[in-house]
């Protein structure tokens, strides 16, 4: 006698509690307000710079107005792809340099062009608005990480609006608006930084093979993976082995960066070294930082260009040297705030390896000689910016209106190309 199968009765799967419509335009609103103080440094930082442009009667909002020097090698790099040729063969840069020195655009790192290639293939336009498209989105990205970080921590609100006006009135800032790849590489230290706050290794030396591949000086961010690693290791939060592991992440793969950019290099140009061999005929390589410092001190600024604004000379003196010095300060304080930081037990994972990122990408340029525009490569000290929230925002604040004194004159020396 056969009987029906019974019916198993099984619990219904538990349902989430649907969303209180009311709450949407909360979380809208809170997200906007998280986005309003960026928002606001980016747009008074380009108020800044308009301004010094307006006072020495230059434009600044137009492309034009933020293409200077290199712009123009990272655009051919852009259209044309990396070129490598002895001087000698050009007539027109034979004689500006010694026989057998070596031009065209291989001393220029490619990520940069890279991307303006990339927008402007599909797109049709112009490599210096694409590059200026490119900045302009990694600034604002960089002020919203910058932020995030800040209030990620904890940090109080007025130290943490201290940090962000310095970001905003960084002296050497006004090439983290021009059509170079400063911007890109701020916005990529941070995004580096976001993953080593959450252990993401790979992640992390991803982004810093990225920055590598940016700019000359950004292999320098393996200084943060490295200072990250150790003060784990220090702590005993993560044992030997996990600790090799995340090293060789977040050194090594900003190391295979830079590696890459000479295998581009052989591939394109047929030499390993061609970034070298360019920037040798500048008089740049291997040098005593103090001696270079010391020039820098005390030798008058170049002068990039053939007729200068004579009433201008003087402030290209004065406020590069001050721009180099409140660099100084700015390392100096980094390494003072980790360290008051670590006595006090709130050093973040991260902080000790920013501050040695400050230190290296100070001196790097300076080893590299003092034909580098040290200024430029100085932009990069953004994101070191963030161990300076273990200080209070007393100092930090009048420490913010001295670098907006100096910010101005250099973004007026910019505009009318004393800067290069």
């Amino acid at each position: 006698m056969s009987s029906a199968p019974t019916a198993v009765l099984a619990p219904a799967p538990e349902t989430a509690p649907a969303a209180d419509p009311a709450t949407r335009p909360r979380r809208w609103r809170a997200r906007s307000r998280a986005l309003l103080a960026p928002l606001l440094a980016y747009l008074a930082s380009h108020a800044l710079y308009a301004a010094a442009a307006a006072a020495v009667s230059e434009p600044y909002l137009p492309v034009d107005g933020r293409v200077r020097a290199d712009s123009g090698l990272y655009a051919l790099v852009a259209s044309r792809g990396y070129e490598l040729f002895l001087c000698d063969s050009d007539p027109a840069l034979g004689p500006m340099f010694a026989p057998g020195a070596w031009c065209g655009t291989a001393g220029w790192f490619p990520l940069y062009p890279a991307l303006i290639r990339v927008l402007t293939w599909p797109t049709g336009l112009g490599e210096y608005t694409a590059g200026l498209i490119i900045t302009e989105l990694c600034l604002l990205a960089a002020f919203v990480l910058l932020w995030r970080l800040l209030r990620g921590t904890g940090t109080a609100r007025p130290v943490a609006w201290a940090v962000l006006a310095l970001a905003a009135l960084l002296p050497s800032g006004i090439y983290l608006r021009a059509v170079f790849p400063m911007a890109l590489a701020v916005v990529l230290l941070l995004a580096c930084v976001t993953a080593l706050r959450s252990g993401r290794w790979w992640w992390a030396g991803g982004f810093g093979a990225l920055v590598a591949t940016a700019y000359p000086m950004g292999v320098a961010v393996a200084a943060i993976g490295f200072g990250t690693v150790v003060t784990l290791l220090g702590r005993g939060e993560v044992r030997p082995l996990a600790a090799a592991r995340a090293a060789l992440a977040v050194c090594g793969l900003p190391v295979a960066g830079l590696l890459a950019v000479f295998a581009v290099h052989r591939v394109t140009v047929g030499h390993w070294n061609a970034y070298m061999m360019i920037q040798e005929h500048y008089g740049n390589g291997v040098h005593n930082p103090l001696t270079s410092l010391y020039k820098l001190a005390i030798e008058p600024a170049v002068i990039p260009v053939a007729q200068p604004r004579q009433d201008l000379l003087w402030e290209l003196d004065v406020y590069t040297d001050a721009e180099l010095w409140w660099s100084l300060a700015l390392v100096l304080l980094a390494v003072t705030a980790a360290v008051i930081a670590s006595g006090r037990g709130t050093l973040r994972r991260y902080d000790a390896g920013l501050a040695l990122y400050a230190v290296a990408i100070f001196v790097g340029p300076l080893i590299a000689g003092p034909a580098v525009s040290q200024y430029r490569s100085h932009s990069l000290l953004l994101p070191a910016l963030l161990v300076l929230r273990h200080l209070p925002a007393r100092l930090l604040w009048p420490y913010a209106v001295s670098a907006g004194v100096i910010a101005v004159p250099m973004g007026m020396l910019f505009s009318t190309w004393l800067l290069f």
